[in-house]
């Protein structure tokens, strides 16, 4: 408990990553989301239940920027804050986000948004949907003078929002994230796959790009080592994750597997599910992959069900 108080600090940051609203009622409920909603946050920068999922912390191994997933129930918002750059990626639900001096946007699964370092906003759940979130971020960010006296977002300001729509990208098959609908094959995976840049390597948060990447059922890649090592956020369906000597992880969407740098490991989908998750080749000065074999047949119809 201890722990997670201290990560507070750090919400407060977070916290301000997004925000839904919908002039539509879409009823999203909680049993809809895709990910795990994690515990509750108790702090007054937050009007409603919201809960938090911590994901990765920053390291002096990996230097992936701190991430956290962050659900906020039917009219749960922010107050205004600042915070270092930000990548949101929406995960479920109907939500809205405000930037000082703009018009509320309405944000949905799937959509993809930066947030520059220092912008004032807010974010939160419309009146009617549950909403969820990943967020990505520079905790290492600091103001260079905290100006904001009031950050107060009152209920008479939050029930006369007018907003627009954000500028979302169709996914397809249901999937979480948008991709290309082309078919890719390539000899280190035993079947198609198709892929998709969800975030380029020049980024708000100063993390490396995010590739959205789809399995069909019983994809799988060969073992291999990034030079600079790997995560890997599961999304859609139920996958699989080996370290090399280590037991075999099963993936569910929300889930986190972290490879360190030159650690072989395999991963890909379970053999009766379409499996999807975003993956980053962290400290990107060292881009070298090399493949080796493939697991086989056997190996491969003895893993968990």
């Amino acid at each position: 408990m201890r722990k997670f108080a201290l990560i507070f600090i750090s919400i407060w940051i977070v916290v301000a990553c997004t925000g839904n609203s919908s002039p539509a009622k879409f009823g999203v409920s909680q049993e809809e989301l895709p990910f795990p909603i994690g515990n509750k946050i108790d702090n007054p920068s937050f009007t409603g239940e919201v809960f938090i999922q911590q994901m990765i912390t920053y390291d002096s191994v990996m230097h992936f920027p701190h991430s956290n997933h962050l659900t906020f129930a039917p009219g749960a918002h922010s107050s205004w804050h600042r915070h270092g750059g930000m990548i949101v990626l929406v995960t479920g639900g109907v939500g809205l986000y405000q930037e000082e001096g703009k018009q509320a946007q309405v944000l949905r699964q799937g959509d993809v948004l930066q947030i520059p370092a220092g912008a004032r906003h807010w974010h939160g759940a419309t009146k009617d949907n549950w909403f969820s979130q990943i967020v990505i971020y520079d905790s290492s960010w600091r103001p260079e003078a905290m100006t904001d006296e009031d950050n107060t977002l009152s209920d008479e300001y939050y029930d006369g929002l007018t907003t627009e729509e954000y500028t979302h990208q169709a996914a397809i098959d249901s999937l979480m994230f948008p991709v290309d609908d082309r078919i890719m094959t390539f000899p280190t995976f035993n079947g198609p796959i198709r892929m998709a840049n969800t975030v380029g390597d020049e980024n708000v948060a100063g993390g490396p790009a995010l590739h959205y990447v789809v399995f069909e059922p019983g994809v799988i890649n060969a073992w291999h080592t990034h030079a600079g090592g790997q995560v890997i956020i599961a999304t859609d369906g139920i996958g699989y994750h080996q370290i090399e000597g280590q037991p075999v992880e099963v993936l569910h969407p929300g889930d986190v597997a972290i490879c360190p740098p030159g650690v072989r490991h395999w991963h890909g989908a379970a053999p009766h599910s379409r499996f999807a998750h975003l993956a980053a080749n962290t400290n990107p000065d060292k881009p070298d992959v090399e493949w080796f074999e493939m697991l086989s047949k056997e190996e491969y119809d003895a893993l968990p069900k």
